[in-house]
């Protein structure tokens, strides 16, 4: 190949992926949109009391002796 060619490649796969990136910004920017309409659907106290009731729970499954044997061992693998 020459370095002309070589050139124009490069620059037409460097508008290629300037191609993807603005069409993955729009769809980024699309999907934060529906979330954002989607969440303000859900009233305030449903979204406190869920969050309420999910670490509730996730407390109590740490306490238990089987998930916390996991977890600590997790931890300890992931300081190895």
């Amino acid at each position: 190949m020459s370095l002309k060619a070589l050139s124009e490649d490069i620059q037409r796969r460097s508008r290629e992926m300037d191609r993807q990136r603005s069409s993955a910004l729009v769809l980024l920017k699309r999907q934060k949109c529906e979330l954002q309409q989607q969440v303000q659907k859900i009233p305030l106290p449903v979204m406190i009391g869920l969050a309420l009731v999910g670490g509730f729970l996730t407390q109590r499954l740490f306490r238990t002796r089987v998930p916390s044997r996991a977890f600590r061992l997790f931890l300890r693998w992931r300081k190895l």
